[in-house]
């Protein structure tokens, strides 16, 4: 049953909700003065002070120098927007691959995308076996470990793969050796000369995991798309390396990517 609402969470709607409407107004209009915002939300321009002060410093808004500067939309909110754009142009993008290999395998795939030093999943097409998965939507897992964060960390640049590799060495809670830290550099390596990762139970038994890189049209890799199955109810696991492949290059292709982009 929902919580009733406090006081306190009222007011916080309130000041969100007015964030908003200032946000709103400027990327409508553009750059504004703290005065102009007042009259025209018709709010005090006491808290339109309030509230432009501490939308600058997140970094959401930018304001000049002087008294009375005008006022506009903050690149971090604008790189925000980009990224939120981004995934979603990903997800179109991805979302009839996902459907073919779901289809034709009656399996689960999964896009997978990188989010600091983890893979994340943000699309999902259960298949016949709906709990084969190992990332459910939301769910996340470091990217050297599961099939799709692994086909992201192998292809992408060098200098992230060195840095991902060294934070592992000095890891607080589970650092790994450097014999481990050796393996990892040549199953990466491995992994860019086949182009597919294959998880044979690496994080759930049973299952047999299958991700292959998606580029966008610099090269990069932004992605991972992974076709996952139970290995007692599929024989067809061998062809997976096939399909994933076909389908992550297709999406690829959409993004504008090109063999010789890298």
């Amino acid at each position: 049953m929902a919580q009733p609402t406090t006081e306190s969470d009222s007011t916080g709607m309130s000041a969100v909700t007015k964030a908003t409407r200032v946000l709103d107004h400027l990327a409508t209009r553009g750059e504004l003065t703290a005065g102009e915002l007042a009259s025209e939300l018709n709010e005090p321009i006491t808290t339109i002070y309030r509230m432009l002060g501490n939308l600058e410093s997140i970094g959401w808004i930018e304001r000049g120098d002087r008294k009375g500067a005008p006022v506009r939309l903050g690149i971090d909110l604008v790189a925000i927007g980009q990224a939120v754009e981004s995934a979603l142009d990903l997800r179109a993008a991805a979302r009839l691959s996902l459907a073919r290999l779901a289809k034709e395998t009656a399996e689960t795939v999964y896009l997978c995308v990188p989010d600091g030093q983890r893979g994340v999943c943000i699309e999902r097409v259960d298949g016949k076996y709906t709990r084969t998965a190992e990332l459910s939507i939301g769910g996340s897992l470091p990217l050297h470990q599961g099939a799709g964060p692994r086909a992201i960390l192998a292809f992408s640049a060098r200098d992230v793969r060195e840095n991902y590799i060294r934070t592992l060495r000095v890891s607080q809670s589970n650092p790994i050796t450097e014999p481990q830290a050796t393996g990892l550099e040549r199953e990466l390596a491995a992994i860019r000369a086949v182009g597919i990762v294959e998880s044979d139970g690496d994080i759930t038994p049973g299952v047999f995991s299958t991700a292959a890189p998606v580029m966008d049209h610099r090269g990069e890799v932004i992605a991972s798309i992974t076709l996952s199955a139970l290995k007692a109810k599929s024989g067809r696991h061998l062809d997976f390396g096939k399909l994933v492949r076909e389908e992550a290059a297709a999406v690829s292709t959409t993004l504008g990517y090109h063999n010789g982009n890298r």
